[in-house]
This record gives C-alpha cells, structure tokens and sequence, in this order.
C-alpha cells in the first residue's frame, strides 16, 4: 500500500512539475499541496509550495506554508524521538545525559534536531516575516 501512495506522490510530483514549466501555477500549487497532505514529509513540494507563492509575491501564503512545513517536519521529529527512547530505555538515559552536557537538549528535555532543511526554512520564515512587517510599514 505504500508503495503506490509513493508511485502516485511521483505521479504528482511530475505533473506538479509539468503545470509549474506551463506557468499553471494554480494547478501546480493544487499537485503539490495534494502531495503534502498524503505525505506531509515530502520536502520538494514544501518546496515547491513555497517557491510558486514567492514568485506570486504572496508572502502571507508562503508564510502560511513555511510555518505548516516546520510544524508537520517537528511533530514528526518529536514523535520519532519518543518512540526511539521507548524502545531503547537503557541506551536512553545515557544518550539523554550525554545530549545534555553537549547541549543538545532544551528546556523541555526534547532533543533538538539540526536538520539543514528546517534551518533553511527557519531562515525563509525569518526572511518572510521581515517583508511582511516592511510592507506593512509603507502602507
């Protein structure tokens, strides 16, 4: 079964794709955000998602999406975690102690992740929000 959610996510994929290079983006950003809902972990049509509204100049959307692409690659993050150290009790006390003392770990006891692709988003989001409050200033 999972095999053909991935054959049709490709499916999607390039098709998303093909829209996009006719410059139907409303139909492109319609594939992609399907694809994101079968599989919220599919980090090219995050991607995608976030270039097209970019190029539309809609920075609230793409605001939107950096922020739904964070909190779906977080909890899936969190959730990975925890059952990691459900399975490994023994191996988790150590592993905990020792991502305290290198400073791994924050306020919560949560592991922290330095995930390249969440620290680009984290960057555009940052970057995104400067603009809002920038053209919010001129108005």
């Amino acid at each position: 079964m999972a095999e053909k959610k991935n054959i049709s996510n490709r499916l999607l994929l390039v098709k998303a794709k093909e829209a996009e290079s006719l410059g139907d983006s409303t139909k492109a950003l319609a594939l992609y955000q399907q694809v994101v809902n079968n599989d919220p972990l599919e980090e090219m049509a995050w991607q995608r998602l976030m270039v097209i509204y970019r190029k539309q100049r809609d920075y609230k959307s793409e605001l939107k999406i950096i922020n739904l692409a964070l909190k779906s690659y977080e909890a899936h993050n969190k959730d990975a975690q925890k059952q990691w150290l459900l399975k490994n009790k023994k191996s988790a006390t150590l592993f905990k102690s020792l991502a305290k003392s290198l400073g791994l770990m924050d306020s919560k006891g949560i592991i922290t992740n330095n995930d390249p692709i969440l620290d680009k988003w984290n960057y555009r989001k940052e970057w995104v929000t400067a603009r809002l409050k920038n053209r919010n200033k001129k108005k």
